[in-house]
């Protein structure tokens, strides 16, 4: 199957464009023709915070990150110091990557998109 990366570094508390990206990776992944990976880097983790719902366009983290999940992709951080500390404890242990392992991501993708 075709995989994509999805690359988010917008700030979802300034834009939108974070929120809409997950949309957009969500609404692919669904078809089940492509798996769509997404990598929250830095300021963009703060999409997977407890506090996610009260981000500006907030229902679409809640509404369409588990879709990624559901149609087979997976969703990882790039945590930074200022957003660590609003992801629970299993996000920061167990999708948290450092830049090698997205580098190996980005290589094995067939897509790779930025946003």
């Amino acid at each position: 199957m075709v995989t994509m990366l999805v690359i988010i570094t917008d700030d979802p508390r300034e834009s939108g464009r974070a929120a809409e990206a997950v949309r957009m990776a969500a609404g692919v992944g669904i078809w089940e023709q492509v798996t769509v990976n997404l990598c929250l880097r830095h300021m963009a983790a703060a999409a997977l915070g407890e506090s996610a719902s009260e981000l500006p366009e907030g229902r679409l983290f809640t509404q369409f990150l588990p879709m990624v999940r559901e149609s087979g992709g997976e969703v990882y951080v790039q945590a930074d110091e200022d957003t660590c500390v609003d992801l629970e404890g299993d996000v920061i242990f167990n999708r948290n990557l450092k830049d090698e392992k997205v580098a190996e991501l980005a290589a094995q993708a067939d897509y790779v998109m930025r946003i």
